[in-house]
């Protein structure tokens, strides 16, 4: 009984490790291949992805595509005046 879980044990390590192989080298063919595109075509893949910091925000909808112009008023804001330095000598503030 000890030595057919020992043997059992010993074949799913083996299938994961087949698994993970193909997995490694499914991507470092995939990366092979597209990195070979690339440089064939002289431009990147359309390789698209979504990255979203929060993914339960609400999702925006499609930015308005038909070329209509916004006009608004301009307002310029002045600049605020500088902090006065830290003063550090022996009868600074503590």
């Amino acid at each position: 009984m000890a030595l057919l879980r020992l043997l059992l044990r010993v074949v799913i390590l083996l299938a994961g490790a087949a698994i993970g192989l193909a997995l490694f080298l499914f991507a470092v063919i995939a990366f092979v291949g597209l990195l070979l595109y690339g440089l064939v075509t002289g431009r990147k893949p359309a390789v698209q992805f979504r990255m979203n910091r929060n993914p339960w925000a609400p999702r925006r909808p499609p930015a308005d595509e038909t070329g209509e112009v916004v006009d608004i008023e301009v307002r310029e804001v002045p600049d605020a005046p500088p902090l006065p330095l830290p003063h550090s000598g022996p009868d600074a503030p503590r």
